[in-house]
Formats: C-alpha cells, sequence, structure tokens
C-alpha cells in the first residue's frame, strides 16, 4: 500500500542518508567516519542537586573536520528563559542541514522567544540550536544536524538568560561544563 509522504519523510529524503538516518532515530549505531552523533542531557539545577544551576551533560567533545555532526539533546527544564532585546535571534535555527531542527520529531526552524528554556549556541562554527521547554514532568527531545566545517576549539553557549545574577547571565552561564562547554573540531 501507499502512503502519502510526511513532511518528516520528505525532510529526511532531502538530507545526506547518514544525517536522515541519524534524524530518524538512528542515534548512534548510524555514526560513521563521515557522521557523529553527539548525546547530551539538560538537567535542572533540582535534578543535579545545585539549584538554580541548569547542567548540558557532555559538554564538550571532539569531531573531525568535514564530519556530519547530529547534537541530540534531551531537555527536562521546564522553565522558560524568555530571550530579549539582541538575545531573540537565539529563537532561530542557525547553520543546521536544511535550517531545521527536530523538536520532538517535528522539524522547525525557530522556538518562539517565550517558549524558550536554553540555547545550545557554537558561534565561531555559526550553529545555533533553539530549546524549548519541555511538559511539566516531562522532556523534549531536540535534534539538529550540521557540518564540522573549520578546525579549531569552539566555546559554545546558552544565550538564553536561565542563570543567576539580575540580568540570568551569571552562576551556570559563565560556570564551564555547565551552560557552556568546548566544541573540537580536528584535522
Amino acid at each position: 500500500m501507499n502512503r502519502p509522504m510526511t513532511k518528516f519523510a520528505a525532510l529526511l529524503l532531502a538530507m545526506s542518508p547518514v544525517a536522515a538516518t541519524a534524524l530518524a532515530g538512528g542515534g548512534a549505531s548510524a555514526a560513521t567516519p563521515h557522521h557523529v552523533v553527539e548525546h547530551m542531557r539538560l538537567i535542572t539545577g533540582k535534578m543535579d542537586g545545585k539549584p538554580g544551576w541548569p547542567k548540558i551533560t557532555n559538554s564538550s567533545w571532539t569531531v573531525h573536520k568535514g564530519q556530519v555532526v547530529t547534537v541530540q539533546i534531551v531537555s527536562f527544564d521546564d522553565g522558560s528563559a524568555p530571550l530579549m532585546g539582541k538575545y531573540m535571534t537565539y529563537a532561530n535555527v542557525k547553520g543546521t542541514l536544511n535550517h531545521k531542527e527536530l523538536v520532538n520529531g517535528k522539524a522547525v526552524a525557530s522556538v518562539s522567544d517565550i517558549n524558550v528554556a536554553h540555547t545550545f549556541t557554537v558561534a565561531g562554527l555559526g550553529f545555533n540550536m533553539p530549546i524549548p521547554v519541555a511538559a511539566t514532568g516531562g522532556h523534549v527531545v531536540v535534534t539538529a544536524s550540521f557540518v564540522a566545517n573549520k578546525t579549531g576549539t569552539f566555546t559554545w553557549n546558552c544565550y538564553a538568560p536561565c542563570g543567576s545574577g539580575t540580568n540570568g547571565m551569571a552562576g551556570a552561564m559563565s560556570t564551564m561544563g555547565w551552560m557552556t562547554g568546548k566544541v573540537t573540531v580536528i584535522g
């Protein structure tokens, strides 16, 4: 029986086979020398015993230049950190294959600025994933792929004001291994 193609299936067909396999749920088994999947979890301060300190696990990793890198973040954070002013641009997906990310399997090009909980932004690689608020007591899975197109060590940051201080940009926001980390691309 022929079934109509879903938007998700069409998106996967338009991508490279390895990226499509990873986004379709292929996970680590889909990894090849030209593709790597980085799995991360975004936990809340209540979960890690440090209230007010959200954290992305697996905060630093290394990939090879030219690899397709699929970043998958499972977020348990049900609090919003609305983007304001110059930070509103981080509600838009940037630098990914097809300019989209998958949020619980649905392809999107942006997340409403008031529904953003965090971002995973590697400015030096031109990559940005907005991470929406998870349902209370649940989680949200955000997946996006990019090509590691230049070598170096690049800092990633969250640009949603999810930390402490008067502007929400202190504490976890400025502490390596919490809401900031490193992506190293080797030749």
